[in-house]
């Protein structure tokens, strides 16, 4: 990311003009602006009176909002709050008198194409060094990793844990006994579960369908194996599938034990459901915006993917009916689709 600004004379005379790189971490558009203000002000001297033309309406909005009027705690859930927090102190020591005034975007301004000129330059020199905030003039700053957390800190937080939960969630041994837990899109599968959580919830009379979901999920089912498992002094354990006596009864065995028959084999049920959805989520894809123009062949290399595969069905296949979803599934489409349409955030 870079930032630039120019400083003019109140003739119109170009004074002075200054260019250079960010950091990219927690990159924005309005980051980038919030620096340039930040850097033109503490460049100035002390009880100096300006006036600053901008094309960004936000920029005006936040700097009434938290630099006009007293600190307010809500500025701290707000993105780059250690960047206003600096431009509050800046102002404040230096009795800056600033005012901020919206100039038309895209509107052929001759000093509004000259910074954009500059901004480009600093993307392309190489003499210009990345710049972060070195020492954040703010009452509270939280670290991570000795980096300064300049986002909504609760948020910045609640992902930390997120992120730790899912963590734990996926190197649970009943997830890699049989194969590597790399093959799952984990941060999908936690999208579609909170999903569904908040669609089958108490208030709708569906707390069961969710709970259903969750023992899904960990393999909680009581088939033989689990009950073996939990209490092993009343199921012997090396009692196998009472119906073909030739594996344990898992969860994925219910699938593809041949000797089930298929008036209540739930296999034939899912293999309608699981068309259906290939199906839907097909229809729902082709009607999106992808990144890059679909080839001819997405239909056929979608339905191709290994994870609709469910006669006899795959690895990747059995997992799904699990709620696990397959890494291979969102590797083929994030070729064509951003994260969003997708599932992943």
């Amino acid at each position: 990311m870079a930032y630039a600004w120019t400083a003019i004379d109140p003739d119109g005379f170009i004074l002075e003009s200054h260019y250079n790189t960010i950091s990219s971490l927690f990159p924005s558009a309005l980051r980038s602006e919030v620096f340039a203000l930040l850097h033109g002000l503490d460049s100035l001297p002390r009880n100096s009176k300006i006036t600053v033309a901008t094309d960004c309406a936000q920029l005006l909005s936040l700097w009434s909002l938290y630099v006009e009027v007293p600190f307010i705690p809500r500025i701290l859930k707000e993105s780059n709050h250690l960047l206003w927090s600096s431009v509050r102190y800046i102002v404040s020591q230096k009795s800056l008198d600033v005012t901020l005034i919206k100039v038309p975007a895209h509107a052929d301004d001759t000093l509004n194409n000259h910074v954009d000129v500059l901004v480009k330059a600093a993307h392309t020199d190489s003499q210009t060094s990345s710049q972060g905030l070195s020492e954040p003039l703010a009452p509270c700053i939280l670290q991570f990793n000795s980096l300064s957390v300049d986002m909504n800190i609760r948020k910045f937080i609640r992902d930390i844990f997120d992120a730790k939960s899912l963590l734990t969630l996926a190197v649970l041994p009943r997830f890699n006994f049989n194969s590597s837990i790399f093959d799952i899109n984990w941060a999908c599968t936690k999208f579609c579960f909170n999903n569904n959580k908040q669609i089958f919830s108490h208030r709708n009379s569906r707390s069961e369908f969710c709970a259903f979901c969750i023992k899904l999920l960990l393999d909680m089912l009581p088939t033989l194996t689990t009950l073996q498992k939990r209490k092993p002094h009343f199921y012997d354990p090396s009692w196998l599938c009472p119906q073909c006596n030739s594996f344990p009864e898992t969860l994925d065995h219910l699938w593809t034990c041949p000797y089930i028959l298929p008036e209540f084999s739930p296999l034939n049920t899912f293999k309608t459901l699981l068309l259906d959805l290939r199906t839907n989520y097909l229809d729902s894809l082709l009607f999106a915006t992808p990144l890059i123009s679909l080839p001819d062949s997405f239909v056929d290399e979608f339905t191709a993917i290994d994870c609709w595969k469910c006669d006899p069905p795959s690895i990747s296949c059995l997992r799904l009916t699990h709620g696990l979803i397959p890494l291979s599934l969102t590797g083929f489409l994030r070729t064509y689709f951003s994260p969003s349409t997708i599932g992943l955030s």
